[in-house]
């Protein structure tokens, strides 16, 4: 049977590894919103220079001046109905929480398991409490999962598949076992 230091080594870097992955998807997710709501910040501006545009030199017939001002009023209601600032925010945050805990997880591989002033029962305590945290985390984080699918559907399963799979590579780094 296998040492229990040797089973939470394992556990842990699997979940270390997969917290690595949650915080680099809300990093990326936060960067998606703040480039889209940046976007129509610009489609925004280039719409409300052409009505202004239009009202000194009349650069386009007044018959089709009413599409720049609905192109804002969507645009102002498409942010207000998501938020966009918010949620980029959102994930920044959700982000900054997972990599501390990722932190912490890599302190757990490199020092806590290797430890041996701690007893077993002292290392199994600190990988619980790592794991209610991880849990908890989980349950309220923004929900990244549309854009997830987005992503999936563009990438391939499989490539995520391989993506999300700790190599023994990985598990070695991850516990500071790495040449």
């Amino acid at each position: 049977m296998e040492d229990l230091r040797g089973k939470l080594r394992h556990r842990a870097e699997n979940k270390a590894d997969s917290i690595c992955y949650t915080y680099k998807q809300h990093f990326a997710a936060a960067n998606f919103y703040r480039t889209l709501s940046r976007v129509l910040d610009g489609v925004m501006f280039a719409a409300a220079a052409l009505i202004l545009a239009n009202s000194f030199w009349e650069v386009m017939p007044n018959q089709y001046i009413a599409f720049p001002a609905l192109l804002i009023a969507a645009v102002t209601g498409y942010r207000r109905g998501t938020h966009l600032e918010d949620r980029a925010e959102e994930f920044r945050r959700s982000a900054r929480r997972y990599h501390s805990l990722f932190d912490e997880y890599r302190d757990f591989l490199m020092i806590t398991v290797t430890s041996s002033e701690l007893s077993d029962e002292e290392v199994k305590a600190e990988f619980s409490r790592l794991s209610d945290d991880r849990r908890e985390l989980n349950q309220t984080t923004p929900d990244a999962s549309e854009i997830w699918y987005q992503y999936i559907k563009w990438k391939g399963e499989e490539r995520i598949q391989e993506e999300i799979t700790t190599t023994p590579a990985t598990r070695d780094a991850l516990s500071g076992r790495q040449e």
